[in-house]
């Protein structure tokens, strides 16, 4: 593999560990501003949130939580301004990333075992 700095290669595995914190800690960021919400559909997106940030910061079903990661991020796309705590841009942001660990796997320091 061409590589312009090869020596860095060994830390590859972290990618995805760090992809799923920067997933997660947005997703916590959305369910705290969503806790403040009035209505009771904030309230069940701010439980799915909180579901999802936990399966991705502790890794465990990170697959099942990237999925549903990409899956409310893009009810948050087409919904719009009340459901949507994020810019249109990070939120399609999101959904590439999730999507990714859907396909890559968690990375290091999950629970899920390789497959």
């Amino acid at each position: 593999m061409l590589s312009l700095f090869p020596e860095l290669l060994f830390l590859a595995p972290l990618s995805a560990l760090v992809i799923r914190a920067a997933v997660a800690a947005m997703f916590a960021l959305a369910a705290y501003s969503h806790v403040r919400g009035a209505t009771m559909f904030i309230y069940v997106m701010a439980t799915l949130e909180i579901i999802a940030t936990l399966s991705l910061a502790f890794g465990y079903y990170a697959q099942a939580g990237a999925l549903l990661a990409a899956l409310i991020a893009g009810s948050w796309a087409i919904l719009g301004r009340p459901a949507r705590p994020y810019p249109l841009t990070t939120t399609l942001l999101l959904i590439v990333m999730s999507l990714s660990l859907i396909v890559t796997g968690p990375g290091a320091f999950a629970f899920d075992l390789p497959l």
